[in-house]
């Protein structure tokens, strides 16, 4: 009789003991299921923007993961999008969908049967998984000033250029000639910016870049500009970026600063087609002094992309001339209202440190 109790003992450890041991396994198996199947509709949700096409591919890696023996079959209601947000605690909160749509969340719940159950008071367990990953990706157009002033030096005297496109020259020569290759704001801003690119290839971010710059409808003679144009639609290859920098440094910089036009185009290349539902909008505006035509009201245009578009704006005022006064005070308000930082940048190299601050400042793939 003592060996049949010592007997039936040893069997309902043995049953606790091995459950146990499965029931962990179980939970680590719905876990990782869980979390490929989440990390997938992200990613994919990030290259074909389709929200149904998504959740069809999470399905198919949910269903190559083996959970308690078994494929994990998801149902499509248990694949979520929608906004995750990180909280002053650090711990983030997931809006089903808010946008921009940024996370994708998967709940999965699985019920075995347990082994040598016959020595335990439940034949079966239920555990359910929650999984929430983040993919912060970015749309960003830089908004830039290629009026006259961005060839001049970086001194804070008015038409003073450097000596490399002035010796031998008169003031209208001067003033229709490309920008200095080696001391003018141009040819900084356009070292600034390839750094910047640099900086978000290094890092590998899901980053589509535009390239705006303005200055004002003038003509004279055969030369001309127009108030803003898109040089570069938004796009992954960030090489193009350089390429347009370059290009305006090889023509005259002429006209005066027209930033509303710039924020306009800029406003529409990150609400139009080519933008993504699953992006985090940014506009970097850099200016080297006050805006002259247009809607000189800078911060209310920031304002009014910030509430009607989810635009954060970056704002940068650049040289001597724009260091104090009233074109600083202006361009902190446009900062402000548009939600983003404030950089008064009066050499070359704290623009560097300007623009490589904003990179580092933006987040990458975060997974809770």
């Amino acid at each position: 009789m003592l060996m049949a109790v010592t007997i039936a003992m040893l069997m309902i450890i043995t049953a606790f003991a091995v459950n146990v041991a499965y029931m962990q396994m179980v939970r680590e198996q719905l876990r990782i299921a869980c979390d490929s199947a989440a990390k997938a509709a992200l990613v994919n949700l990030g290259a074909t923007q389709n929200q149904t096409t998504a959740a069809a591919f999470a399905q198919t890696v949910s269903n190559n993961n083996l959970v308690a023996g078994n494929p994990l079959q998801l149902p499509a209601s248990s694949i979520v999008f929608g906004n995750a947000t990180q909280g002053g605690n650090g711990v983030y909160s997931f809006t089903a969908n808010g946008s921009p749509l940024n996370a994708a969340q998967v709940t999965a719940s699985v019920s075995p049967p347990l082994f040598l159950k016959t020595f335990l008071p439940i034949s079966t367990f239920s555990t359910t998984q929650v999984s929430l990953t983040t993919r912060i990706s970015h749309d960003i157009c830089l908004v830039l000033d290629r009026s006259a002033s961005m060839a001049f030096d970086l001194s804070a005297n008015e038409f003073s250029y450097p000596s490399d496109v002035s010796t031998g020259k008169n003031p209208l020569q001067i003033y229709f000639s490309p920008p200095s290759s080696t001391a003018s704001r141009w040819q900084a801003l356009t070292v600034a910016v390839n750094n910047f690119i640099t900086t978000l290839q290094a890092r590998n971010l899901d980053v589509h870049v535009a390239l705006v710059t303005y200055a004002e409808t003038y003509s004279f003679g055969t030369f001309s500009s127009t108030e803003a144009s898109l040089d570069v639609n938004l796009t992954s290859n960030l090489g193009l970026i350089t390429t347009g920098m370059n290009a305006w440094g090889q023509q005259p910089l002429i006209g005066d600063t027209n930033i509303e036009a710039g924020l306009a185009m800029a406003e529409s290349e990150l609400t139009g087609p080519r933008s993504r539902t699953t992006a985090n909008r940014t506009i970097i505006l850099l200016t080297d002094g006050v805006a002259t035509t247009g809607n000189t009201n800078i911060a209310s245009l920031t304002q009014s992309d910030r509430t009607s578009s989810q635009i954060v704006t970056q704002v940068i005022t650049f040289g001597a001339e724009a260091a104090s006064g009233a074109v600083q005070t202006a361009m902190m308000s446009a900062a402000t209202n548009g939600n983003g930082m404030f950089f008064n940048a009066p050499t070359a190299a704290q623009l560097q440190q300007a623009f490589q601050t904003i990179a580092d400042s933006l987040p990458a793939v975060l997974i809770k």
